[in-house]
């Protein structure tokens, strides 16, 4: 079972952790809460370390420019069960109707590693330009409120003076 880890905003984690990457092949339109239905890109990978692993669920949306991350409710796990959670993890993508595709990651070199691996959106910051945009739409809904406001009492004067 995945659960929503909602501190995670990307993927700060060095190329050679990267054990597994599995990319969706098309976007799929999706609703998270708190966010309005859009367009998703996901990703299924395996970050390992220590003997153990981390298997990750991850989507990019591509509207609100930011990522959503699931992880197994347990956890981290030792890299004997990786491979069932990976299954769990790649049956939980595909049943929001994305099909996964190997990326042959831990095939690249090194140097290919380092480059293709950053430049993924899940590893990105979120954008600080969606900040300003919530501002503005704060202002745009403001005013929308204000000229509903204005047109009810017009139509009550209207009203009035019939």
């Amino acid at each position: 079972m995945f659960i929503q880890h909602k501190q995670l905003k990307h993927l700060n984690v060095p190329a050679e952790k990267v054990a597994h990457l599995h990319e969706a092949s098309s976007r799929v339109q999706l609703a998270f809460a708190g966010y309005p239905p859009q367009l998703c890109q996901a990703y299924l990978l395996q970050i390992t370390g220590d003997q153990k692993a981390l298997v990750v669920v991850a989507f990019y949306l591509t509207d609100s420019r930011c990522s959503i991350f699931f992880v197994p409710k347990f956890g981290e796990l030792p890299l004997v069960d990786a491979e069932k959670v990976y299954e769990e993890g790649y049956s939980f993508v595909e049943s929001m109707g994305f099909v996964l595709t190997e990326t042959d990651f831990h095939l690249f070199s090194e140097q290919k590693k380092q480059s293709y691996w950053p430049a993924l959106l899940i590893c990105q910051p979120p954008q600080l330009h969606e900040i300003a945009g919530a501002e503005v739409n704060s202002k745009a809904d403001e005013e929308l409120k204000m000229l509903r406001l204005r047109s009810v009492k017009s139509l009550g004067r209207l009203f009035a003076s019939m």
